[in-house]
């Protein structure tokens, strides 16, 4: 029986010991308020600090390290990661970008191409891309993408859609020799450029008839030229 009071004499200690330290642990533990760790990414440094002393944390900038791709003075990184749950007073660490800035872009609409490029530049804004589409607006901004007032990085790209010249359309007929002479008249009218060439070289033979290098009953404009080949005797 003395080896069991021994052993007594040891278990009673240890698990007073061990129950004692549980209990402090655990009131320890109930007694720290717990938030939600807020995600402050791409968020601005100021507007963060703002939000993680609404959760009761603070917030201190580990390092900036350079982000073409984030604005300047926004968080990249932070460290506990967002939405778990942490103890209250616990620190926020970030990382934050360094650049580049972002820039507002202007209302570029009714402007000549020229003026608006010039404007872009000054903001350090590129044109991504030019569209020309027909418009009473001839070389003058008509649309743009993103729109003027919106933000963008520093070297971002626009997409300028400019009025182009409204050019007309025609079908070209079936010609033959004996409505050739209105028609030219007609296209001397309307401007359309075109070329008569006479028979195979140059040369009259014998067949008539009349070709065109645009296939009658298709779709051109002004700037297509015409090439009639007239023969008016063989073939051509």
């Amino acid at each position: 029986m003395k080896w069991l009071k021994k052993l007594l004499y040891f278990i009673v200690p240890a698990a007073a010991f061990i129950l004692s330290m549980y209990l402090t642990i655990d009131i320890v533990l109930k007694g720290q308020e717990t938030t939600v760790c807020p995600d402050v990414r791409g968020k601005k440094v100021e507007e963060a600090k703002e939000i993680a002393g609404g959760k009761g944390l603070s917030l201190i900038i580990l390092r900036y390290e350079r982000r073409n791709d984030v604005p300047y003075n926004h968080i990249t990184v932070q460290k506990p990661d967002a939405n778990i749950v942490i103890r209250k007073g616990r620190i926020l660490y970030v990382i934050v970008s360094e650049g580049p800035q972002l820039v507002e872009i202007p209302t570029l609409t009714g402007q000549p191409l020229e003026k608006a490029a010039e404007m872009l530049g000054e903001k350090l804004i590129t044109i991504r891309k030019t569209i020309y589409v027909p418009h009473g607006k001839t070389g003058r901004v008509i649309a743009q993408a993103p729109r003027g007032g919106s933000t963008i990085l520093e070297q971002g790209g626009v997409t300028l859609i400019v009025g182009s010249e409204q050019k007309p359309y025609y079908m070209l007929p079936v010609m033959t020799n004996t409505n050739i002479d209105a028609l030219l008249d007609e296209m001397e009218m309307k401007k359309i450029r075109y070329t008569i060439e006479y028979g195979k070289n140059g040369q009259i033979t014998g067949r008539t008839g009349v070709r065109t290098s645009i296939p009658p009953r298709t779709i051109f404009n002004n700037d297509n030229e015409l090439i009639i080949n007239i023969n008016t005797g063989g073939q051509i």
